[in-house]
């Protein structure tokens, strides 16, 4: 048991970080020529994630690295095409504009917030389970390029009604509460 201990904290400690690498508060890692955001380390509530550091297109924010940052404001760049789970659960965002090269959401990826508005992506093909729950939506207004939407996404939001796009495959009534009114377009 105590070596296992020893290895984990050898990896955490020397191994990981030398992948890992900062440019200011971002915390990062390149892979095929782009950047995922891994971690943030600094105390701001309002953000601009980079469209690019050191010259590659910032094209992932990692699972969990916004979480409980207490997050008012969130400006995302127009080269980001995956949020990965819970990367911005649990802050004060009102408001958030999807960037058009948004294709995928992950689970909880924006869930426990105040939202109200939301502007998606006009290349949006997935939302994840929970990712817009327990927030303030009022109105939603899905992307024609939508297929998926995740079980329970918009419940615990003030929703009366919603108007689904033609070519989602994948959904069930759960994605919303019980008094939500369905639509096709």
């Amino acid at each position: 048991m105590n070596r296992k201990l020893l290895t984990v904290s050898f990896l955490t400690i020397f191994i990981l970080p030398a992948f890992c690498q900062s440019a200011g508060d971002f915390l990062y890692i390149t892979e095929n020529g782009s950047v995922t955001i891994t971690g943030y380390s600094g105390s701001a509530r309002d953000i601009v994630i980079p469209r690019a550091i050191n010259g590659m297109p910032v094209t992932i924010i990692g699972a969990d690295v916004f979480v409980r940052r207490m997050l008012t404001i969130v400006i995302l760049p127009d080269t980001l095409v995956e949020i990965k789970d819970r990367a911005f659960s649990f802050n004060h965002l009102t408001s958030i504009t999807l960037p058009d090269s948004l294709t995928t959401l992950g689970y909880m990826a924006f869930s426990n917030n105040r939202l109200t508005n939301v502007i998606f992506s006009d290349s949006l093909l997935f939302i994840g389970m929970h990712a817009f729950s327990s927030n303030r939506l009022r109105d939603i207004n899905f992307p024609d390029s939508l297929e998926y939407i995740g079980d329970r996404s918009f419940t615990r939001n003030y929703l009366t009604s919603v108007v689904i796009p033609g070519n989602v495959k994948n959904f069930n009534s759960f994605a919303f509460d019980r008094n939500v009114k369905i639509s096709w377009r």
